[in-house]
C-alpha cells in the first residue's frame, strides 16, 4: 500500500553544486545516498546505459526527499524551449515553509531571487494558503507553501507537485481513483492575476488533491502527497520531456514509498494503471537499498513506486526510532 511522499526526482546540470545550494538555503541536510555509477537497473527507465549521479537527501523538518540526478557520463539536455506553465508534465515542486515572512526576507538577505512577494490564495475548501515562489539553480520551479509549526523560519521537505495535465476529467479519475488522492483541497477555474509571473496569464482549471495513505510508512520524516493538477484550454501544452531522457534537465518523476510492493503494484494495475517497469532491486550506494517499480499516469509521466529495505546501511525499523531522535537533536544544535 502507498504509505507516504517519498521523494521528488530532479534532472540538474552539476549534482554536487545543486545540492549546496537545497543542503545550505532549503534544508536537505541528511544525504541518504551519493552514488556515481552506470546503473543497469535504471537502462529501460534511461533508456540508455548512462553513468550518473544521484543524490538523495531528506530535510530534517519532515516532508518528501528530493533526488538530485546528473548525466555524467554524457551532457545533460535542456528542454528545446523553457517549460510553461500548462506544459504537460511535472512543472513544479512545493516545498514546506515555517514562518514564511521572515524566511522570505532571509533567504532574500542570503541571495535567494524570489520569482513573487508572499501571497495569499484563499482556498475553495476553507481557509487560505500562503505561499511565494523561486527558481533553483537549474531553472526549476519552487513554491514554498506556509506551513504550521516550527521555532524559526525554516523551509521544510517536499510537500507537493504540480503536473500539467490534457484532460482534466482524465487526471483526477487516475490521480483519485488509482492512487487514492482523494482530497480536494482546492478547485479553481480562471485566471488568478496574483500568479501571471509562474502561470504567464493564462486562464487555467486547477486543482489540488490530497492522498489518503492506506498506513503509515516505515520510514521517519516522510508524510502523505499532495498533487496540483493544471489544465490550460487555451494552450496546447507540449509534453516537457519529448526527445529527451530521464534525467535530462528538469523535474522528472513522484515517487511513493510503499508496503509489499508486489501487492502494491497489483493493485494499481488492476484498478487500471500502466506497468511501465517490474519490481526491481537497486542499490543506491551509501548503504541504501530498496525495490522499484514504474507506473505511468495517463500523460506518460513516471511515478514511481519504492519499498526501502536499508537507509544509510540501517533497516527502517532503526531508522524510525533511533537514528532520526539522533538527527532532530543534531539538528536542534545546528550540526545538521
Amino acid at each position: 500500500m502507498i504509505t507516504a511522499f517519498q521523494h521528488v526526482g530532479m534532472g540538474v546540470h552539476d549534482a554536487g553544486s545543486t545540492y549546496e545550494f537545497y543542503r545550505k538555503l532549503m534544508g536537505f541536510r541528511i544525504k541518504l545516498s551519493d552514488q556515481t555509477s552506470y546503473l543497469e537497473e535504471m537502462e529501460p527507465i534511461v533508456g540508455a546505459l548512462v553513468e550518473m549521479r544521484a543524490i538523495m537527501a531528506m530535510n530534517v523538518a519532515g516532508g518528501g526527499a528530493i533526488e538530485l540526478i546528473e548525466h555524467t557520463s554524457t551532457k545533460p539536455i535542456e528542454p528545446a524551449e523553457p517549460v510553461q506553465w500548462g506544459d504537460i508534465g511535472y512543472l513544479e515542486v512545493g516545498l514546506k515553509a515555517f514562518h514564511l515572512e521572515e524566511l522570505y526576507l532571509d533567504l532574500k538577505s542570503k541571495g535567494v531571487e524570489f520569482l513573487t512577494p508572499v501571497r495569499s490564495m484563499e482556498l475553495s475548501s476553507g481557509g487560505r494558503e500562503r505561499y511565494a515562489y523561486l527558481r533553483d539553480p537549474d531553472g526549476l520551479l519552487v513554491q514554498l507553501v506556509e506551513v504550521d509549526g516550527g521555532k524559526r523560519p525554516a523551509v521544510g521537505g517536499v510537500r507537493h507537485v504540480a503536473i500539467g495535465v490534457s484532460d482534466m476529467g482524465r487526471a483526477r479519475e487516475f490521480f483519485g481513483g488509482v492512487l487514492g488522492f482523494s482530497e480536494v483541497i482546492h478547485e479553481l477555474k480562471g485566471r488568478l492575476p496574483e500568479l501571471d509571473e509562474i502561470t504567464g496569464g493564462k486562464d487555467m482549471e486547477m486543482v489540488i488533491l490530497g492522498h489518503r495513505p492506506g498506513g503509515e510508512s516505515v520510514l521517519p520524516l516522510l508524510e502523505r502527497a499532495i498533487v496540483k493538477l493544471v489544465y490550460t484550454p487555451g494552450y496546447r501544452g507540449k509534453p516537457t520531456y519529448e526527445g529527451r531522457r530521464w534525467g535530462d534537465i528538469g523535474l522528472m518523476e513522484m515517487a511513493f514509498d510503499v508496503t509489499d510492493l508486489a501487492e502494491t503494484v497489483n493493485g494499481l494495475i488492476s484498478r487500471g494503471a500502466e506497468l511501465y517497469h517490474p519490481p526491481t532491486r537497486v542499490d543506491m550506494g551509501s548503504g541504501t537499498i530498496g525495490v522499484f517499480a514504474y507506473i505511468k499516469d495517463p500523460e506518460g509521466n513516471t511515478v514511481e513506486m519504492v519499498e526501502v529495505e536499508k537507509v544509510m546501511h540501517a533497516s527502517p525499523k532503526v531508522m524510525k526510532y533511533i537514528v532520526v531522535w539522533l538527527l532532530k537533536a543534531a539538528a536542534k544544535l545546528r550540526l545538521v
